[in-house]
């Protein structure tokens, strides 16, 4: 089945999908190349570039699988850099929903990672070395149970409230089913 040509960069993407499109500068004649930037906005180090193909009357596009299978889901920014034989334009051009790669498990997030931890602990079944270490010479031991447990109950918290974070951004069109009172 062939890939389907769209017109415009992904405004929602798979992460590991493919998509491809065109797009036509002005003045395609001074065009000396165009590439796109997608930056993710939750950390700015993770970016990627895809360069245009010059077909005579426009530029094709091709954003591999493998470009964004490893990648996080998130929003990312979308900007068009044009290079002209005079200088260079750029443009945004919206952003994009890279969505979850459904191949792949998400990474765990710190809260979910120490909630591990502790529970690990109250079961006694720490990994080697994470029993007592030594800090600047300062020794440092387990932490009492009682104390491990008020830390799970708060961590736990902490990850219900990433968790109903991240649903309630994936899905914003659905209420939070808090009641609102409004006054006039």
């Amino acid at each position: 089945m062939p890939i389907t040509t769209h017109s415009s960069p992904p405004t929602k993407l798979h992460c590991g999908d493919t998509y491809q499109w065109t797009d036509t500068p002005d003045s395609i004649g001074d065009v000396t190349g165009y590439t796109v930037v997608f930056r993710s906005i939750d950390d700015t180090s993770i970016a990627f570039t895809v360069a245009g193909s010059d077909q005579s009357t426009h530029y094709l596009f091709a954003l591999a699988g493998a470009t964004t299978a490893p990648l996080p889901s998130g929003e990312y920014t979308i900007t068009r850099l044009v290079t002209y034989s005079w200088g260079r334009e750029t443009e945004s051009a919206g952003l994009c929903q890279f969505l979850p790669n459904p191949g792949l498990t998400e990474p765990k997030t710190f809260n979910e990672r120490i909630v591990e931890l502790l529970e690990q602990h109250l079961e006694g079944r720490l990994p080697e070395g994470l029993e007592s270490h030594t800090i600047g010479g300062v020794p440092i031991n387990k932490i009492p149970l009682t104390e491990a447990n008020g830390l799970l109950s708060e961590y736990r918290q902490r990850v219900h409230f990433e968790r109903n974070a991240k649903k309630a951004l994936a899905n914003p069109d659905q209420g939070s089913g808090n009641t609102v009172h409004l006054h006039f």
